[in-house]
């Protein structure tokens, strides 16, 4: 099948399944004598990240963010794991070049294969999870450019609505990226836990320290952006709310200054006997001036009040 590859070097095997659906599991299984539920948890949708130890062989879920280009919503992708002394078998949907990256290097270059295809299969299995949380840190270095693009605009004519979106989206994806990164640090200490000689995991401390650093590190990182995007989000209610009580004030004012002006208005139009200055010749612009009087006070009293 052309979603099944494999390497294979010094008896250490490496399977790799490009798509996650049935027929290929179904190969796979009879192949290796996988469990049968830890296959159908390998299928869609996505299940929590995870390591259980079985007889023969060692089952690890983990996920890894995807960012959407065109919508610039950060998804994630599921990744497989079947690890045993002697292969390891890796599954997913083919939406991390990093690990087909590797695996064309190590099936193309005899030197990079044997140079990973000793000691255990741990050996393949650690490098690919620090090239995979290598290649976390540009889409970590992204979010930290929207956060910064968006703190410059916070203050611009940019409408209260716009920004909001902006500031959701990216409260949207730092709490995805969260969900996919918080369950790495527990699979890798419980692989440490619960691993037998047969892994002769000493051999790789070096990996395993590179590999809490790197979870560390990327954890402590989304910390700081949540602090941040949530610092900007308090931020843009300040300004939206201060925008508003400045609209309101100009409201009332102008509906402060126009009231004598209808009060005014209304007087001299009733129809009744003795009304001043309707009947004289310049009757009509005493009233505008007496308007224009009334204006001119109110605006002063404002003035005075520091209201305007």
């Amino acid at each position: 099948m052309q979603h099944i590859r494999e390497i294979e070097q010094d008896g250490l095997l490496w399977v790799n399944i490009s798509r996650q659906t049935e027929k290929e599991l179904v190969a796979v299984q009879k192949r290796f004598n996988f469990d049968e539920q830890d296959i159908r948890e390998s299928l869609p949708p996505f299940q929590r990240a995870k390591i259980v130890k079985r007889p023969n062989y060692y089952f690890m879920v983990l996920h890894f963010p995807v960012f959407d280009r065109t919508t610039r919503r950060l998804g994630f992708t599921e990744v497989d794991f079947f690890l045993s002394p002697n292969y390891i078998v890796t599954i997913h949907d083919d939406k991390l070049p990093t690990m087909e990256t590797f695996f064309n290097e190590c099936r193309k270059h005899p030197k990079i294969r044997q140079q990973f295809f000793s000691g255990t299969a741990v050996h393949v299995l650690f490098e690919l999870l620090s090239r995979l949380l290598d290649a976390i840190f540009p889409a970590l270095l992204h979010v930290n450019e929207d956060i910064n693009l968006v703190d410059k605009k916070l203050f611009s004519n940019i409408t209260g609505k716009e920004m909001a979106e902006e500031i959701l989206r990216l409260k949207t994806n730092i709490v995805t990226f969260r969900r996919t990164m918080q369950g790495h640090r527990t699979v890798l200490e419980r692989l440490i836990m619960y691993s037998g000689r047969e892994l002769d995991l000493g051999t790789f401390q070096n990996y395993i320290n590179n590999l809490r650093e790197f979870t560390n590190e990327i954890w402590h990182m989304l910390e700081s952006q949540k602090e941040s995007v949530n610092a900007l989000h308090e931020t843009n209610e300040s300004i939206v709310s201060l925008r508003m009580n400045e609209v309101m004030k100009t409201l009332t004012i102008i509906s402060v200054v126009t009231f004598p002006l209808t009060l005014i208005a209304t007087i001299f139009a009733i129809d009744a006997n003795g009304r001043p200055f309707v009947d004289m010749p310049f009757g009509f612009w005493i009233i505008c001036g007496l308007m224009a009087m009334g204006v001119i006070m109110m605006v002063g009293i404002f003035k005075r009040k520091k209201w305007l």
